[in-house]
């Protein structure tokens, strides 16, 4: 991945996640919390009670959209369950790794665009605290090299 997509991917954006269910057909599901770790690799807290986890346990392909202002890119994949249960999510979820093998900018020269974004209800401001959690262990440990 660029190193803008990478940069981008630090947290908190909307991505959609294709999968493929048992009968071959495409599954999407909105993910928030997905975070580049590398250039090759992005990781992602998937609920394992939704049929995502499910279609990647069968099969490991997956395309990821990544959308944002000015951005618009095709990721595609192979995932692997790193962590069968995560630590910070008030629900459950697998940490899931996806070792990029196609980068596409889908960008178009003239065109801006503008990506979904999100936001807390008054009140509900503790849920940052939660996501800045789930984001630092997706991240993993910093490298000790």
């Amino acid at each position: 991945m660029p190193p803008h997509l990478v940069q981008f991917l630090l947290g908190g954006q909307a991505c959609v996640v294709a999968t493929v269910d048992d009968h071959h057909r495409p599954m999407t599901t909105l993910m928030t919390w997905v975070v580049a770790r590398n250039p090759q690799t992005i990781t992602m807290a998937v609920d394992i009670r939704g049929k995502a986890l499910r279609n990647i346990r069968a099969d490991p392909h997956v395309a990821v959209e990544v959308l944002g202002d000015d951005l618009c890119y095709g990721l595609r994949g192979t995932a692997v369950v790193e962590k069968e249960r995560m630590d910070s999510p008030p629900f459950p979820c697998a940490l899931v790794a996806v070792r990029i093998e196609d980068v596409r900018d889908h960008g178009a020269a003239g065109v801006k665009f503008v990506g979904p974004s999100y936001s807390y209800h008054a009140g509900k401001e503790h849920r940052g605290e939660v996501e800045r959690a789930v984001f630092a262990e997706l991240k993993g440990p910093p490298p000790t090299i």
